[in-house]
């Protein structure tokens, strides 16, 4: 499938890259690495952001791309679920390139490939096939992306084919220490509060640790919701918790959930009983609701699952 995507790019010239909304480190890499390549082939390329990317993720080079474009062809990257495209509407024929475990019907193409670390390193593969060279500032990005969601090369979706990745793209001009550096220990003091909060009410039940925040306590610190990102990770560091679960309020009525699990697949499990998806340790879902009422319920399912083993 992904040369048949390669064929589908050869043959339009005209692309829009949509990603989903809360953009992470992974759909900013491999949004920007896939552009840059796209528009080194002299195609005309739109990138499209659902929810703005976080201020802590501008660092990476960015390509100029054109905002009023008419697309022939729709790709949908790092997306496993069109619920995730905030209400944005593809204009052009859909194509879908992902790494989460989903059901994707509609398309012209689609490759999904769980076993991938990340849709960044999808994108270097679909960016080898298309024959296209890695420059700085693709390799910045895609290191980013998969940097991002493998936690730093922690999480068990680190293969050895990842490494040698990482390799190609630091001799290919990224800087593995700036990345690492910017991610990992330039977190705002926004940060550390909201952490304080979600902390101080921490819910622990058989292994299963839960937390939430509202989007009146973020005001009331004068925090944004993406001075909550990284929560979960820090969450997940806790000795004992097999699963953790975190809650983030969107809007008076719609809350996020993010979840992480170390050995068995709660996550993804737990997840999908709420109508959401993503990886076996690393999930989540978007419901109606309110933070501090979903809690119990989504705990209670977390257990469910741990004890499932």
């Amino acid at each position: 499938m992904k040369n048949r995507i390669a064929e589908i790019i050869r043959d339009n010239d005209r692309i829009e890259i949509i990603t989903h909304e809360g953009p992470d480190e992974d759909a900013v890499g491999s949004s920007r690495a896939l552009a840059y390549g796209l528009l080194s082939l002299g195609k005309t390329v739109r990138l499209v952001y659902p929810t703005p990317i976080p201020d802590s993720l501008l660092f990476t080079p960015a390509p100029k791309y054109q905002k009023n474009v008419n697309p022939q062809i729709s790709i949908l990257l790092d997306v496993s679920d069109v619920k995730m495209l905030g209400g944005i509407h593809p204009r052009g024929e859909i194509v879908i390139v992902d790494h989460h475990r989903a059901e994707h019907k509609e398309g012209k193409a689609c490759w999904i490939d769980p076993r991938k670390s990340s849709a960044s390193e999808m994108v270097y593969d679909l960016l080898h096939a298309l024959e296209i060279e890695l420059t700085p500032a693709i390799a910045t990005n895609l290191y980013l992306g998969i940097f991002g969601d493998t936690g730093g090369f922690i999480h068990s979706n680190t293969t050895p084919r990842v490494f040698r990745i990482a390799h190609e793209l630091t001799r290919a001009g990224a800087d593995p220490h700036s990345i690492a550096y910017k991610l990992r220990r330039s977190k705002s003091i926004m940060f550390y509060q909201v952490l304080c909060t979600v902390m101080d009410r921490m819910i622990m039940s058989d292994g299963v640790y839960g937390s939430y925040i509202s989007l009146h306590e973020l005001k009331k610190i004068k925090a944004k919701p993406d001075d909550a990102a990284g929560i979960v990770e820090e969450m997940a560091s806790l000795a004992g918790a097999e699963l953790v679960i975190f809650l983030k309020e969107l809007n008076p009525d719609t809350v996020h959930c993010s979840m992480r699990s170390k050995t068995t697949e709660a996550a993804l499990h737990t997840a999908q009983v709420f109508g959401g998806g993503g990886h076996g340790k690393a999930a989540g879902f978007t419901l109606k609701g309110r933070p501090n009422e979903l809690i119990e319920e989504v705990l209670e399912e977390g257990v469910k699952w741990v004890n499932k083993g």
